[in-house]
């Protein structure tokens, strides 16, 4: 076995007997090549050439003691390399059996962390998608996710992920605050237009009755005005019978017994040939005896002629409640 004899490893020497010869002459060799000779001339040429020769003599006189000297050392290396090929594969037959099994745990384990991960991430996913699940919804429903996100632990339930479920959290509980207060606004507007809504239905609806009811009295008082009309026809029609002087059939001429006299007046009735016309003195009887309770100014204006028509055949018979029977007063 070869000792390390010639080299200090804590100095970076070496002792070789070839490597301290040159070394000691090479002092002289820098005085004495200190400057090239002059080789164009025979004496300088010679010169160079005796000096090139001595130098590499000595340059391969070192070269062959370092590798003399370093040759037990290679071979020491590979001795040394080998040996410790041999000891890691012996190593390494242990060692892999042992690795394979803690891959199959770590695999294991790295892949149910990932799947915790995926199913955390579903759940931060989750409180991200909360306000959209509500957009558009009432302020109760709003309200209600408000109070869920807001009960979500996301500083303790999530583990590998905790930053992004806080954040997430935050994130919803602004987002559906807003839209609280959008919401809130927005039925409080349309409360009061479904109200005004609502009030100008019931308005509207109101009229309508209003105008219906009045349908209903204007057609109740036509009928009433027809039926007076056709009334009124018909007393004219039977005046006009009374009036006509009955038929009679020629008796036997008989001695007529002396009649005294009479005055012109008994023997002659006196026509009233003036005219009359209807006074109203109490619009509401009228009112109430035409129309069930019901009438207009305008209507008895419209219908003035009707009732002076009505005064003139009837005359002090006039019957109508509310109505008086007086003479025209004649011209001056």
């Amino acid at each position: 076995m070869t000792n390390l004899k010639n080299v200090n490893l804590e100095k970076g020497t070496v002792e070789v007997a070839e490597y301290s010869a040159t070394n000691a002459a090479l002092a002289l060799l820098k005085q004495k090549y200190a400057v090239v000779p002059d080789v164009e001339t025979p004496a300088g040429y010679e010169l160079a050439k005796a000096g090139i020769k001595e130098l590499t003599g000595l340059r391969t006189s070192l070269e062959a003691a370092r590798k003399r000297e370093k040759d037990p050392y290679l071979k020491a290396g590979a001795i040394i390399d080998a040996e410790a090929k041999r000891i890691t594969a012996e190593l390494v037959a242990l060692e892999d059996p042992m690795k394979a099994a803690k891959k199959v745990v770590d695999d294991r384990v790295e892949r149910e962390r990932q799947e915790r991960i995926a199913r955390l991430q579903q759940k931060v996913d989750a409180i991200k998608a909360m306000p959209a699940r509500v957009r558009g919804g009432s302020s109760i429903e709003i309200s209600h996710m408000l109070d869920h996100v807001g009960e979500i632990d996301a500083t303790h339930d999530f583990f590998d992920l905790t930053k992004e479920a806080v954040a997430a959290r935050a994130e919803a509980l602004d987002e559906l605050t807003q839209m609280l207060t959008d919401r809130l606004a927005f039925e409080a507007t349309e409360e009061e237009r479904k109200a005004l809504e609502a009030r100008n239905a019931e308005l509207l609806r109101q009229q309508e009755e209003q105008q219906a009811e009045l349908r209903r009295k204007q057609e109740e008082l036509d009928r009433q005005l027809r039926e007076m009309q056709e009334e009124r026809e018909a007393m004219a029609r039977e005046r006009a019978a009374r009036q006509q002087p009955t038929p009679t059939v020629p008796a036997a001429v008989e001695p007529a017994a002396p009649v005294a006299s009479a005055p012109a007046a008994a023997r002659k009735p006196r026509v009233d040939t003036r005219q009359w016309h209807a006074v109203v003195t109490d619009k509401s009887a009228l009112i109430a005896a035409i129309a069930a309770g019901y009438g207009t100014e305008d209507l008895l204006i419209i219908d003035q002629a009707a009732l002076d028509s009505l005064a003139n055949g009837e005359r002090q018979g006039l019957q109508l409640p509310g109505v008086r029977a007086e003479p025209v007063p004649a011209a001056a």
